[in-house]
């Protein structure tokens, strides 16, 4: 079987870690696998990995960097040359099966292209872009970033996302099957009547081989950090904040109860950061920006407590963080807001702490987990345990391949 992996995320952002993670273990089966991700400095032509040694088996493709996007960000999947080359090369050969992870239209456009040659289409649904509470709405549009831009930009823009959320369900009604993230998009208003009959609700799994627990101390001195033995470190990550203004008053109160806090931050800078908050936190955060994968497990290790702020939206409701599998690799106890999907799995699954989706409660809850140093080691190994046993990519990627089998009578 020939089989083609469609992302819209650059290298090691967003869905391109589920992609990878089913993409080798499809391989591994003995099929043909393309994995194409959106590049970040290439312009002209696309570069191809051929079987690159960290995935066995997969040819990983980073198609032309979309810099003629008009007015959209690199991931939003509107670059000219990034779709015309996409497209071509999903009909430059026949495809037994084309996977989108997502909705954006360079990745429905050249699935589709495949599938008039006879591949079928399954379409992941792992977002809640569209809508008053979808990803551009509640946190794009609001951003300091986006009101900086000119007028006619942001219009572009507000009418790029109105195609956005055009696009997103009918994308999932035109595929053969659809993968859903979580449960909450069976609630997704727009959602097709044909969606449950052909759906599988499927979570991210841990990279259990990459990200693993180590001391606290070693991790603190790889990454060069001079907490003091008594500070009690909390570890946060996000490719973008969805949940800055949550996440900062949350700590902003906390370091009022606790003043050995120290906030250990690792992706995108804050945006939002108010005069009195930049006050409140001084001197408490530290910001590593962005790293590499290979990093991540020693970044996630120098914290003592890992937090996962959530607003209550649809967009938090159904979304499963990518981080939150990174997370329990880690073996560290884990504060999260009892939202949506996330709640829901930490409550079956048997650990971490939950708490309200206020700054209040939140700050309550690392309060109260920063107060019992002894406890730790115990929360930590819960937290590692669980991913051990039900985020396991080869289990999860088991399910997926015997619902293609059953659904798209492929032989998987």
């Amino acid at each position: 079987m020939r089989a083609l992996f469609l992302v819209h995320n650059l290298p090691e952002r967003g869905s391109y870690f589920r992609a990878r993670e089913l993409a080798v273990r499809l391989a591994a089966r003995g099929h043909e696998v393309h994995l194409v991700m959106t590049s970040e400095h290439r312009r002209h032509r696309a570069v191809t990995e051929v079987v690159p040694t960290h995935l066995p088996g997969v040819t990983l493709v980073e198609s032309q960097s979309p810099n003629r996007t008009l007015f959209n960000d690199k991931q939003e999947g509107y670059g000219i040359p990034d779709n015309l080359w996409r497209v071509r090369h999903a009909l430059a050969s026949r495809w037994d099966l084309v996977y989108a992870f997502s909705h954006k239209p360079n990745c429905l456009l050249p699935g589709l292209a495949a599938r008039s040659r006879g591949a079928r289409l399954v379409v992941d649904w792992a977002d809640w872009w569209g809508g008053p509470e979808g990803l551009y709405q509640s946190c794009v549009v609001n951003a300091d970033f986006f009101q900086a831009m000119p007028r006619p930009i942001r219009a572009w823009r507000r009418a790029t996302f109105a195609v956005d959320g055009w696009l997103e369900p009918r994308a999932v009604a035109a595929a053969d099957a659809v993968t859903l993230i979580s449960e909450e998009y069976f609630q997704h208003p727009l959602a097709p009547d044909t969606m449950a009959q052909k759906a599988l609700v499927l979570h991210s799994g841990a990279p259990l081989d990459r990200i693993v627990p180590q001391p606290a101390a070693k991790a603190r001195a790889a990454l060069g950090l001079d907490f003091k033995g008594d500070d009690v470190v909390f570890g946060y990550v996000a490719n973008f904040h969805t949940d800055e203004d949550l996440l900062l008053a949350g700590f902003a109160r906390l370091v009022e109860r606790c003043p050995k806090a120290r906030l250990l931050v690792v992706g995108a800078d804050f945006c939002r950061m108010t005069p009195a908050i930049q006050a409140a936190v001084a001197g408490r955060i530290t910001h590593l920006g962005r790293k590499p994968f290979e990093e991540m497990s020693t970044c996630l290790a120098a914290a003592d407590v890992l937090l996962l702020p959530l607003t209550n939206v649809a967009l938090n409701r159904a979304r499963y963080p990518h981080k939150l599998s990174d997370y329990v690799a880690a073996g560290r106890p884990l504060v999260a807001c009892d939202v949506g999907e996330t709640g829901r799995l930490l409550r079956r699954y048997g650990f971490g702490k939950l708490c309200a989706a206020t700054p209040e409660a939140f700050a309550d809850a690392m309060a109260r987990v920063a107060a019992e140093p002894a406890r730790w080691p115990s929360l930590g190994a819960e937290t590692r345990a669980a991913a051990e046993t039900y985020f396991d990519w080869d289990v999860l990627a088991r399910r997926l391949f015997s619902f293609w089998e059953e659904r798209l009578a492929l032989k998987v």
